[in-house]
């Protein structure tokens, strides 16, 4: 009975040891107020997303040269910039000592990777297809392969069309057709091509899934980026992702973050519509695979406290009356808190960048106004 127990006793310790502590143990994050001492990977794929232009789209980044698509009507644009371009866009505000979100916006409108970046005018010799409308609703696409034409399901009277090349690789591409013509909501088409023209499909916005889950889209899928390196779940847009094992469609659920690269989610970290507030506390993240799974292994999990933060800040608040996620990717989360005064008004506003590259369990948590509001 001895030896029975010793090794229950064990098996529990070993299952603790596996799953991690207990929700007592979770540690709170580090406040230290003001940017990074210094600049980092996850930080400057953040600055990456403010200085660019929100629907723009990377294709590729290949030594250190970011190429993106910039949709237009009846056409679209390629453009690259460089890691160092990129650098040198934020790097002033780090010597900053007052006032960051001004220098920041100031920064932003000055050194907009748009407008920085170059044309890429060889577009064939890079890999990436010309296109452009003909004809009012015939697309005509060209590759190293020729050139072909293909008739949209959208009207001959439609004006105002644009494109997008959403993905490209050295099989498939998927483009983008959106026609804007008389409507507050575009409609929208996806066109799935083959690099050698020999092969196309269109599928209206809200057939994706379905057409996905039929196994139509199986030479396609390609142009989905992975989730895990096996491949086994696919980015789809917004919060959905394909699972090959299956071929359904998931959705991350709408109290639930998932990150820009697709690859991890924020448990409960949606704002509340009735508080518009989201939850502090216990924060949790976990990725897509064992989210999808349903399983409690988390890659990190700390604690935030509100209150505390507007201590740190020297704010004489109440509750915070608006709480988001600004942005989220690996390692790294913005956040955004305003508070209410006491009794009445506004106490202030803070930024909090939680900094998970070197601890997921009791990050660093950095504290300073850059002016985002969303």
């Amino acid at each position: 009975m001895t030896k029975k127990r010793f090794i229950s006793f064990s098996v529990i310790i070993l299952l603790l040891m596996i799953t991690g502590c207990g929700k007592d143990d979770i540690q709170a994050v580090n406040y230290e107020k003001g940017l990074p001492k210094e600049d980092s990977p996850a930080f400057k794929e953040f600055m990456r997303n403010e200085f660019g232009f929100p629907d723009d789209i990377t294709l590729r980044v290949q030594d250190s040269i970011y190429t993106m698509m910039s949709s237009q009507k009846n056409g679209i644009r390629y453009y690259t910039y460089t890691d160092k371009q990129l650098k040198n866009s934020y790097k002033p505000i780090f010597s900053t000592k007052e006032n960051v979100s001004a220098k920041l916006s100031d920064l932003k409108q000055k050194d907009s990777l748009i407008d920085e970046g170059e044309t890429v005018h060889d577009k064939i010799g890079q890999g990436l297809p010309e296109m452009k409308i003909v004809n009012k609703n015939v697309i005509k696409v060209k590759t190293t392969f020729g050139e072909k034409k293909i008739k949209l399901p959208i009207p001959s009277s439609a004006k105002e069309v644009y494109l997008s090349l959403y993905a490209v690789d050295k099989e498939n591409m998927l483009i983008g057709v959106s026609d804007h013509t008389g409507e507050e909501t575009p409609r929208t088409y996806y066109l799935f091509l083959k690099q050698d023209l020999s092969q196309h499909l269109i599928v209206k916005e809200d057939k994706l899934h379905a057409t996905l889950e039929s196994g139509k889209l199986n030479n396609y899928l390609s142009v989905f980026p992975k989730v895990t390196e096996d491949g086994s779940y696919l980015k789809l847009f917004d919060k959905y992702i394909f699972e090959k094992k299956t071929n359904k469609v998931r959705k991350i659920k709408d109290t639930d973050i998932l990150s820009k690269d697709g690859k991890y989610v924020y448990i409960n970290g949606a704002k509340e519509k009735e508080t518009n507030v989201m939850a502090d506390g216990i924060q949790q993240i976990q990725t897509v695979d064992n989210y999808l799974k349903g399983n409690e292994k988390y890659e990190a999990q700390f604690k935030i406290d509100f209150k505390q933060i507007a201590k740190e800040m020297d704010f004489n608040a109440g509750d915070a009356r608006i709480a988001n996620i600004h942005y989220f990717n690996k390692d790294y989360v913005v956040l955004y808190i305003s508070y209410h005064g006491k009794p009445i008004g506004t106490a202030g506003s803070v930024n909090v960048l939680i900094d998970l590259q070197k601890n997921k369990q009791q990050p660093t948590a950095y504290l300073v106004d850059l002016g985002i509001e969303s």
